[in-house]
């Protein structure tokens, strides 16, 4: 098996890991911390969310100039290019120090009317900790793009996967000593110091690499910044879609509503990493076609079949919560969460065409028309802002969710899907033509489970067994009835080589 599909196989291990530890992480944290240091680490991590997003968008430009240097075999190239990179970063971590004392201020006067003094004070310490923090791993990422773009695939997620189990465990013991939000920072930032000097001794001496001041070449610091400049834009309207909400309610509340916000939000955040690793793993294949002849119609093609695989997860996953998830809540994390429920369906429903079409985001890329998506998100996460205050207003936390629910709708449910239609040459009415089915049928099964649950149900589940028994249930339902009635001959073709290859791996072991 080549480092590529060990890849791909460890990273839908570190996905569904990482959704079973937010499972057992989140009520146990909650249970040590409590609600209001809880939302106050929340607050300040949604804060400082908005400076690590340049950290994320210039590494994009140094690994693809790193990645095509490498495919050229121009090692020169190459070697220059880490060059940049490492004086690029140490600027950026200067620009950072600078930031950093601005933002302490800035968060200090942002929140002197809706914290304590002892909040004030952790929060500040926590910020500093968190830049510091920042300053590391900006001096640290040229190391990850050197692992990157000589694939050791194998080695950064088994990494990633034993971090994601140590992470837990360790705040868990800390915090059930020292029950407060700057211990959970502190745990992170020694964890942290801690992965950026295993990638540095792979990097020196198992691949024997060291970066060597080269002379400046200022056309590679031109891409490397034309590139990140595209991904910015974008990237910051991502920020403000998944952050600016707790934000704006720490602001306007208090620390414990920005706990039962972020609880709806865990749960929709884990429904993203669902519907995106599905198209994740066709964008090889599908720059391959869009090189063929008729390449467009091929990739169209893609977009649906995809689209429809999407479809089947992603919406199993929003069925099964609108019809389990107050009970999930309730065993999850307890009373007093009963309005993420809401919070999560209202931002889950919108978001679902835009994981459905996942995809097509790539397409843009490969087209050079991925501009367009960034500055319509832009746009629209601005007014998001604003919506925002307004809904909480109106409505309280559930408007939060609202304002987000309904941006996310007029651009990826109204404007993408005509641009894709229009501009981006992709069969819109045929995905919808073929992926309607799935949605009746799921229409349908939500509907009847929720009468069945409303009419022969007479109390909430008390246990996780009973819990348990009722999901398999219903996903067994599910899969029947989209199995039987729903897939096409090729799906269920697919279908049925998978469980052939399972039974197979199995009784070989």
């Amino acid at each position: 098996m080549n480092e590529r599909k060990k890849g791909a196989i460890l990273s839908y291990i570190q996905v569904f890991l990482s959704v079973v530890v937010s499972m057992i992480y989140v009520p146990v944290l909650l249970h040590f911390l409590g609600q209001s240091e809880y939302g106050l680490y929340q607050i300040v991590g949604s804060f400082f969310s908005y400076v690590t997003v340049f950290e994320s968008c210039v590494s994009a430009g140094i690994l693809r100039n790193y990645c095509n240097a490498l495919g050229r075999s121009d090692h020169e190239e190459a070697a220059v290019t880490l060059s940049m990179a490492r004086s690029i970063y140490r600027f950026l971590a200067i620009i950072l120090d600078l930031v950093g004392v601005s933002v302490v201020f800035a968060f200090r006067s942002f929140y002197a009317g809706s914290f304590s003094t002892s909040e004030l004070n952790e929060s500040i310490a926590i910020l500093i900790l968190l830049f510091v923090n920042m300053t590391f791993t900006l001096q640290g990422s040229v190391y990850l793009t050197v692992l990157t773009g000589h694939e050791k695939y194998t080695f950064l997620r088994i990494l990633s996967i034993l971090m994601q189990v140590i992470q837990p465990l360790l705040v868990i013991l800390c915090v059930s000593r020292i029950p407060y939000a700057i211990t959970v920072s502190v745990v992170i930032v020694l964890l942290n110091l801690l992965t950026i000097g295993i990638r540095y001794g792979y990097v020196t001496q198992k691949l024997k690499i060291r970066i060597t001041k080269q002379p400046k070449d200022s056309r590679i610091v031109k891409n490397i910044l034309g590139l990140s400049a595209a991904i910015l834009l974008g990237s910051i309207a991502d920020q403000i879609f998944w952050k600016t909400d707790q934000v704006i309610l720490g602001r306007m509340f208090n620390t414990a509503v920005v706990a039962v916000y972020s609880v709806g939000a865990q749960i929709y955040m884990m429904y993203m990493q669902f519907g995106t690793q599905v198209s994740g793993v066709f964008y090889p294949k599908l720059s391959a076609l869009y090189q063929e002849e008729n390449g467009l119609q091929k990739v169209s093609d893609l977009f649906i079949r995809i689209g429809r695989i999407t479809f089947y997860i992603i919406l199993l996953i929003l069925s099964g919560f609108i019809i389990f998830g107050r009970e999930f809540l309730l065993l999850w994390v307890g009373e007093g969460y009963e309005e993420a429920y809401w919070v999560a369906i209202i931002v889950m429903l919108p978001f679902s065409i835009d994981l459905a079409q996942n995809l097509g985001l790539c397409i843009l890329q490969i087209k050079g028309q991925y501009s367009f998506r960034a500055r319509i998100y832009f746009m629209s996460a601005v007014l998001n802002i604003v919506t925002t205050v307004l809904f909480t207003k109106w409505i309280g936390i559930v408007g939060a969710a609202l304002s987000t629910g309904v941006s996310m709708f007029l651009t990826s449910g109204l404007i993408m899907n005509w641009y894709f239609q229009k501009r981006a040459g992709l069969d819109i009415r045929k995905f919808w033509k073929e992926t309607l089915p799935i949605i009746i049928a799921t229409l349908l099964l939500t509907t009847g489970a929720l009468l069945l649950k409303h009419f022969l149900v007479s109390e909430r589940t008390g246990s996780f067994l009973t819990f348990g028994l009722e999901v398999i249930l219903y996903t067994t339902l599910y899969g029947i009835v989209m199995l039987k009635i729903v897939a096409d001959r090729s799906e269920k073709e697919q279908f049925l080589q998978i469980v052939t290859s399972l039974t197979l791996t199995l009784k070989r072991k």
